[in-house]
């Protein structure tokens, strides 16, 4: 996403002006058009965008405050400079001042807290403006908090589980390549004078000792790939949604965070539909409350069709993320005036599987890392012993 400058009116005539992210200048006219504002005006912004990101728990922590200054009806601009005195860290301090001047002459919070979107993670403006829209605002950022503490808590169970059984298996490695690089070439040297036929296992390790240094580089090469791989990913929205789809494709992992995404999505059109917003702004609105690339992309392709005449449940068919259960659900509830409560208990069940996916992962995690360690570890050990045990067997 780019940055751009805009110059606005409002209908009454009032001028305004704030930096916005979109695609491009087209989109920014779109978007502030769609707000009410006349006399558009936009330009790529000079100024660079801060890169000092607020920590995770950090944000999290501004989330809620901010869900709760919105469900209690408090005036946004006092709450925020309320808030700012309770948190410990000076750049959001500084980011709650200068959100609460911009609300104060009239900005609206979304486009308040898209100046700061250096700090703020992607596609958190659209969040906010899909909660405004659709008349759930605070619903809608509890929906965020609850999705990213349950991503925090994963990664978390995710380190401890791997803590220990990677720390053995680092330390593992190290002694498996100082055998192979010192000791394994000098007991190859023993073990050839007796003319005693090797197993095959150690026929493999003898074989890795001798091409070490290839090994290590093409491993270095691979490490430095995945990490410039990375590193280049987080420039587009095009490779946030490779990035996101290679981590969907892993399992167990992959099918936790789709869940969790889902859960968010339909409870996001669950949100919007009880306001009254037609169907496809609604699905365009939930796929910007989940805050995913990949969601936003399919909830645009599924709106697209359903404005051209094609029902929901046909157009969910083709979708890879949204599940075709939610255009089944939207055809059979929207005539019984139920589809809130529907999908809302949709969107439970997705959060209960994605717990259970976490579960799985906390019990299988560490012993399966911990049984690879042991594995490396007998491995060597197997392969140096197996020869001089054939030999004592010979001589007896």
């Amino acid at each position: 996403m780019k940055r751009f400058d805009y110059t606005a009116q409002t209908r009454a005539g009032t001028a305004i002006s704030g930096v916005i992210e979109a695609e491009a200048p087209e989109a920014v006219v779109r978007q502030l058009s769609s707000m009410g504002l006349v006399n558009i005006e936009a330009s790529p912004s000079k100024e660079p965008p801060s890169r000092r990101f607020i920590g995770h728990e950090d944000f999290i922590f501004f989330n809620e405050q901010l869900a709760s200054l919105a469900q209690t009806g408090l005036c946004l601009d006092a709450g925020l400079r309320q808030l700012a005195r309770d948190v410990g860290s000076s750049d959001i301090q500084h980011m709650l001042n200068e959100t609460a001047d911009d609300i104060e002459r009239g900005e609206p919070l979304d486009r308040a807290l898209e100046k700061h979107g250096g700090r703020l993670p992607a596609l958190y403006g659209r969040v906010i403006r899909a909660g405004v829209e659709s008349g759930q605002l605070a619903g809608t950022l509890l929906n965020l908090s609850h999705h990213l503490r349950l991503l925090s808590d994963t990664r978390r169970l995710i380190a401890e589980a791997v803590t220990y059984p990677l720390t053995v298996l680092i330390i593992a490695l190290s002694l498996f390549c100082f055998v192979l690089a010192y000791l394994v070439p000098r007991f190859k040297e023993i073990i050839l004078e007796f003319d005693t036929r090797l197993p095959g296992i150690t026929v493999f390790v003898f074989s890795i000792a001798d091409h070490l240094p290839q090994i290590l580089f093409v491993l270095a090469v691979f490490i430095g790939f995945l990490v410039l791989w990375y590193l280049t990913t987080r420039v587009s929205t095009q490779g946030q949604r490779r990035f996101e789809r290679s981590v969907h494709a892993l399992p167990l992992l992959g099918r936790l965070i789709r869940d969790s995404i889902v859960a968010r999505f339909m409870r996001g059109t669950a949100f919007a539909v009880g306001s009254g917003v037609p169907l496809p702004e609604t699905i365009r609105m939930a796929a910007d409350a989940t805050a995913s690339p990949s969601a936003r992309q399919e909830a645009e392709q599924l709106a697209t069709r359903v404005e051209q005449g094609e029902s929901v449940f046909e157009a969910c068919k083709s979708a890879r993320l949204i599940p075709p259960i939610f255009g089944y659900t939207v055809e059979v509830c929207a005539p019984r005036n139920n589809l809130p409560e529907a999908l809302v208990q949709l969107a439970r069940s997705y959060e209960a599987r994605a717990k259970y996916n976490q579960s799985i992962l906390r019990t299988w995690l560490a012993p399966v890392l911990i049984v690879v360690v042991g594995a490396i570890i007998g491995t060597c050990i197997l392969s140096l012993f197996m020869p001089m045990i054939n030999l004592f067997d010979s001589v007896a």
